[in-house]
């Protein structure tokens, strides 16, 4: 079965081979059914190949699109006469060609599962947003260091979702979206210092990191890995939620799957790092109560207006919580019952 992404590179050929004409695109069609129509264009007259997104006119946004960054562009045009809509995402970088496959690829894999033509453009203008944060970080891969970090908070997802549900783990992950703390939700923050191997040390990398202010309670979950052949990659991670989720909570797939692409993961990358295997050998946590020692901005003078630091949790005896205790405090983040 051809994929996709073939399938866009192939009618991106033949729309090339096409005679150029008057009009703004050069297009074939895609054979993927949806409630929107997919083609595969190429501009005139500088022959720019973008994915066409075909809409009824009343699936328009409310405001025109117009979006221009990290080689990618994305705009609409609104025909009254054919009462249509069309969005298209343009490659404006020649560089970035292997990875504008995927992407376009990805956006009709997303788009096509919605309900509504209306539903199917705000996806792909949202998808598309996650993707150019993912260009934006100018990762074309995951670190070792940072695959166990995003698979630490995926551990400690499945954890709090076992307590509360996937929706509301999903809704209250906020690490990818640069939030002030990995996850927040019902007053209770969570930073998840996931460590591979035998060390002891924890970076906190900002001053508010183990701030409390707007708080009833913040924890820092320590999931700990040991790499091994027969442990969990990150990508086998995703997957597993991907189908806890269309198992629970299929509307909010999309949500963390954007979430996903703005923590740097893409699976189908020609240029990405490979995938390390580490198998969970503990899970635990410590309290940030008052008495914690911390750097927060309300402890450091005022001139100081960031900061990273290192703590050794071997004398922090005194704020340790074991899992049981971690899930007691994430059932308390589903709110009142």
């Amino acid at each position: 079965m051809t994929s996709i992404r073939d399938e866009l590179v192939s009618k991106w050929a033949e729309a090339a081979r096409a005679k150029p004409s008057d009009r703004e695109w050069r297009a074939v069609a895609l054979s993927v059914s949806a409630a929107v129509r997919f083609l595969a264009g190429i501009r005139e007259p500088d022959g720019r190949v973008a994915l066409l997104i075909e809409a009824p006119l009343s699936a328009s946004p409310s405001t025109p699109l117009r979006i221009s960054a990290e080689g990618v562009s994305l705009s609409d045009r609104r025909d009254a006469a054919q009462g249509l809509v069309r969005v298209a995402i343009a490659l404006e970088r020649d560089p970035l060609r292997d990875v504008f496959e995927v992407l376009a690829a990805d956006l009709v894999e997303v788009v096509r599962q919605a309900a509504t033509p209306a539903q199917a453009v705000a996806l792909g203008v949202s998808r598309l947003e996650a993707w150019q944060a993912f260009l934006r970080s100018g990762r074309r891969g995951l670190s070792r260091e940072e695959q166990v970090g995003l698979l630490g908070e995926l551990t400690v997802l499945e954890l709090l979702a076992a307590e509360i549900g996937y929706e509301a783990a999903v809704e209250g992950w906020f690490g990818p979206l640069d939030g002030i703390h990995d996850f927040s939700r019902s007053g209770i923050g969570i930073e998840v210092k996931a460590v591979a191997g035998g060390g002891s040390l924890m970076r906190i990398s900002r001053l508010d990191q183990l701030d409390r202010r707007g708080l009833s309670t913040l924890l820092i979950g320590r999931p700990r890995f040991q790499e091994a052949p027969e442990g969990r990659t990150l990508v086998t991670a995703a997957r597993d939620i991907r189908n806890a989720l269309d198992r629970s909570a299929a509307g909010v797939r999309p949500v963390f799957d954007d979430r996903l692409l703005r923590a740097g993961l893409i699976e189908v990358n020609p240029r990405a790092s490979p995938f390390f295997s580490f198998v969970l050998q503990d899970l635990y946590g410590f309290e940030v109560r008052e008495e914690f020692p911390r750097l927060t901005g309300l402890s450091v003078p005022a001139e100081i207006v960031d900061a990273s630091y290192s703590l050794d949790e071997r004398l922090l005896a005194g704020f340790l919580i074991d899992v049981d205790g971690l899930s007691r405090f994430f059932k308390l983040m589903g709110g009142p019952s």
